[in-house]
């Protein structure tokens, strides 16, 4: 256990600002001459002329007023104050290590909050957690952190990222990686990016675990140059070797490039079904370029198969979980989340900086607001196309499948009456998001633990429409969830897919911030009535992989049928 006690900057780092400032002000210290710094003064060929132009008139005023060498002066004054300042700082929130060249930014974003929280040496304390009984069920993951280039879709817009991965399947990674990275000589290649990420090896990682389980992760740094964490928030994971907590706080709670460390999990018999956000606590640049995932607490003896194949598989962010002392259910964990800061600005397919406003939509930072690695902007690629071939861009149908076909977002798919449950996990750092889906009846608990007939409202659909749903319950019903940075929800839909009124089709989702779903941030779920065995078009209604039946509801859903027939 980790037990912090804050303080408040107004106390302590605000003072230093505050003085800081008041001193500079004070003394007269010109802003141009603070930003550069005595250094810079070494370095005129990389300051533009007019900062050069004005110093010398300055230092020509301060001859001629018999202050010569005063600017200087003032200037080293500021620099050392600016360091004892930077040294406040770590003190009261300092990442648990540094390297890469994206580890000191935090400083220069914690300076632009109001109030910033951090531990006091004197209040912390780290105690030693629980290791696992021999005779606990185990999960054992092989688990690496990578650098990576993410394609954020198929007009090829990426950004050089990092990501967790299990070690089988790093290969493919790099196989996926590389067709990428060649795609973008051709226009027309979308590379390895799947039409609704069916079966992509780079993706969020997302792996599960039942209560009363042992898990057991075997961590490999293999970032060039950089610490790495594995954090599952909210857990109780500690290191194996010393059974202290497995954060940033302990040692060997982070582990340094090329080396590796074993974590271990008990999870209670009690522990609540559902999302942990993983993340690493390393430093805050590679979580936000995709060093996350999402750690599942699935139902007592439940088993996880390939919605595609229905073989045995421990991650990916689709799955069919089976229960036999339950109804089987789909799951989807959708990632809301940034790509960087506010001022990264991801690549287009010629490596140039994407611009931070869509110049057809006026939209803030397009193809940086993304779900799951994927980001669909409206104008820069699609409304672009449309614009150079037509002259007229027609913005009303942009997020469907109507004028540009199926998006490389997610897509979860399922048949109808089938169970359904939605993991969110904001893997981000900058800003809200709220997760809102169209279709009129879409909504769930807030709180289900708390409505004892949550199994009514979830199944009420499992043979055929509800036309009288349920009106009074415990606890409210919702069709749009906020969620902040590293939070993660549970969303069990109410009569399940395709709603009360079973209707198949695409049920759009998005995020609720115009601009946000506008620069990517959006999908659909996509509800059958008819199987989908990947024979387009002889059956199949869309050409992606097969979809196969819930195990406890195989043989409701009809085959395809053409026209003819």
């Amino acid at each position: 256990m980790t037990r912090n006690t804050f303080t408040n900057p107004s106390q302590g780092l605000g003072r230093w600002i505050m003085m800081i400032l008041t001193f500079a002000l004070g003394l007269g210290l010109n802003p141009a001459f603070a930003a550069s710094g005595p250094e810079d003064h070494r370095q005129g060929h990389d300051r533009p002329a007019w900062l050069d132009k004005l110093e010398n008139q300055v230092n020509y005023e301060e001859v001629m007023s018999g202050m010569d060498g005063r600017q200087d002066r003032l200037n080293n004054t500021f620099m050392k104050l600016m360091d004892r300042l930077q040294d406040k700082i770590k003190e009261h929130a300092s990442p648990a290590s540094s390297g890469g060249g994206f580890h000191d930014s935090w400083s220069a974003h914690q300076l632009g909050q109001s109030y910033l929280l951090g531990p006091s040496e004197a209040g912390l304390s780290v105690n030693k957690g629980s290791h696992c009984p021999s005779n606990a069920p185990v999960k054992k993951y092989n688990v690496s952190a990578i650098n990576v280039e993410i394609m954020l879709n198929q007009w090829g817009d990426y950004f050089p990222g990092y990501m967790y991965v299990l070690d089988e399947n790093i290969a493919r990674v790099r196989t996926e990686e590389k067709a990428n990275a060649k795609s973008r000589d051709d226009e027309l290649d979308p590379g390895m990016v799947s039409t609704g990420i069916q079966g992509d090896a780079i993706q969020p990682l997302v792996l599960r675990a039942n209560q009363g389980d042992c898990v057991r992760v075997h961590f490999s740094n293999k970032v060039e140059d950089e610490d790495a964490g594995f954090q599952v928030l909210g857990s109780a994971m500690i290191i194996s070797s010393s059974g202290l907590p497995a954060s940033a706080a302990s040692a060997g709670g982070i582990t340094k490039s090329g080396e590796s460390q074993d974590f271990e999990w008990m999870i209670p018999i009690d522990e609540q079904e559902g999302s942990h956000m993983i993340e690493s606590h390393a430093g805050r640049d590679p979580s936000a370029l995709g060093l996350i995932g999402a750690f599942i607490v699935e139902p007592r003896g439940s088993t996880y198969l390939s919605p595609y194949n229905g073989k045995s598989r421990p991650d990916g962010w689709m799955a069919m979980i089976a229960n036999d002392n339950a109804k089987d259910f789909r799951e989807f964990v959708l990632f809301y989340h940034e790509v960087g800061d506010e001022s990264f600005r991801p690549l287009n397919r010629h490596g140039e900086m994407i611009p931070q406003r869509d110049p057809l939509t006026d939209a803030y930072r397009p193809s940086a607001r993304a779900m799951n690695y994927r980001s669909e902007p409206f104008g820069i690629n699609n409304l672009a196309v449309q614009d150079k071939m037509f002259h007229y861009e027609d913005e009303s149908l942009s997020y469907s499948s109507y004028t540009f076909a199926d998006v490389p977002t997610t897509i979860p798919r399922s048949y109808l009456g089938d169970p359904a449950k939605f993991r969110l996990i904001h893997g981000g750092g900058e800003v809200y998001h709220s997760h809102h889906p169209h279709g009129g009846s879409i909504r769930w608990t807030r709180s289900p633990a708390r409505e004892p007939q949550q199994a009514n409202l979830t199944y009420a659909a499992w043979d055929g429409p509800v036309k009288y749903p349920v009106v009074r319950t415990t606890t409210d019903r919702v069709d749009v969830e906020v969620i902040g940075p590293s939070e993660a929800l549970d969303l069990e839909t109410e009569c399940g897919s395709g709603l009360c009124q079973r209707l198949a089709g695409d049920f759009l989702f998005h995020c609720h911030v115009a601009h946000h779903y506008v620069a990517g941030m959006w999908g659909y779920w996509r509800v059958y009535n008819t199987i989908q065995n990947g024979n387009y078009p002889l059956g199949s209604t869309d050409v992606m992989v097969p979809l196969m039946e819930l195990p406890d509801r195989a043989g409701r859903i009809p085959q395809g049928q053409t026209s003819d027939q």
